[in-house]
């Protein structure tokens, strides 16, 4: 009778759990993108009356889309 190794399954279920956060973190990422331009249509807000803050504007959304791999 072949005895099991506890480090290797215990290794097997650490890759199994790194690859469920891993597609998890994915799928967190696509949701996002999808419901991104949703957002700024949908604001609520008047078109003259934005904050002065931090703006996503089409440059910077094609500058994070170059940093994908």
């Amino acid at each position: 009778m072949k005895v099991k190794n506890p480090v290797a399954s215990e290794r097997r279920r650490f890759l199994k759990g790194m690859a469920a956060a891993g597609g998890t973190a994915a799928l967190a990422a696509m949701t996002h993108e999808a419901t991104s331009g949703e957002n700024e249509a949908t604001s609520g807000e008047a078109p003259g009356k934005r904050s002065k803050g931090y703006r996503l504007t089409a440059h910077i959304r094609d500058y994070y889309r170059s940093l994908r791999i």
